[in-house]
């Protein structure tokens, strides 16, 4: 069962089309029915999605997986976001899960690392949580979301070190999309607490995701997003003020002034929805 499910799933990953081919869909059956009694080990697991994440088209990964039955055995917590509405700049709510696959094969386009591909399928995991009743908004996902990313890092033996930007991305991603409309004090609030001084990495790979995030919507693209240079300018500023001597309250004032003087220069973007 392990080696077939391994060659179906990733033939879908490096396939140009997310249509399954009708002749596969017997071993696909099979794959679904034997993971029902015997799932896979968890290292075997996680290799098996990593592989899938960092193939050319992640997104055809995830849609063969549901389109032949196993994403609702291997994946539910994955599966649940089919069908579930969420808010954004269009005319009508998108489906969380459609906008899941469109995502993933964002961060292929991006060459992005596999951090990166794992916080998006990860991110919006709690919106499947949502009572009915308030949809397409998704109060308190994010609490949903870190519970069940424990979960399944234990499932598939994530590695610790490929969880740190997944946890971040539950809480940060949407107020980084919200850079915008952020005084300069709640943007210095939002460095510090992504620990961007700190961890410069993690932060340009929240960027990514975040740039990801908003060219997988109909209509966008990667260069009109406005956030990660408006965010990296800020990083800029905050790091060359200099605040020795100065007590914690002062420091964060003298920071804050300092990225509202380099966000409201002339090399500032145009804010995009």
């Amino acid at each position: 069962m392990t080696s077939s499910f391994w060659r179906l799933a990733l033939a879908a990953a490096h396939r140009d089309t997310p249509a399954l081919p009708p002749e596969e869909r017997p071993a696909w059956a099979a794959v679904a029915e034997a993971l029902t009694q015997q799932p896979l080990p968890p290292g075997e697991a996680w290799l098996l999605l990593a592989e899938g994440l960092m193939a050319p088209h992640p997104g055809h990964f995830v849609q063969a997986l549901r389109e032949g039955g196993v994403l609702s055995r291997w994946l539910p917590e994955v599966a649940a976001l089919f069908g579930v509405p969420e808010l954004c700049d269009l005319p009508t709510p998108v489906d969380v899960g459609e906008h899941l696959l469109a995502l993933l094969e964002e961060t292929a386009r991006a060459d992005a690392p596999l951090p990166v591909r794992l916080a998006a399928l990860t991110h919006a995991l709690g919106k499947a949580g949502t009572p009915r009743e308030i949809w397409p908004s998704h109060y308190k996902h994010e609490q949903r979301a870190h519970e069940l990313l424990a979960r399944l890092s234990v499932r598939f033996a994530w590695p610790v070190a490929t969880l740190a930007l997944s946890r971040v991305a539950i809480d940060e991603l949407e107020r980084v999309h919200r850079a915008s409309d952020l005084r300069a004090g709640a943007i210095t609030a939002l460095l510090e607490r992504l620990d961007a001084p700190g961890q410069p990495e993690r932060f340009e790979q929240l960027l990514q995701l975040c740039t990801c995030d908003f060219a997988a919507y109909p209509g966008h693209r990667p260069e009109d997003y406005p956030k990660a240079p408006r965010l990296r300018r800020a990083l800029a500023a905050y790091l060359a003020t200099a605040v020795d001597g100065l007590d914690p309250e002062t420091a964060q004032q003298r920071r804050a002034e300092a990225v509202h003087h380099a966000l409201r220069g002339p090399t500032m973007l145009p804010t995009a929805p």
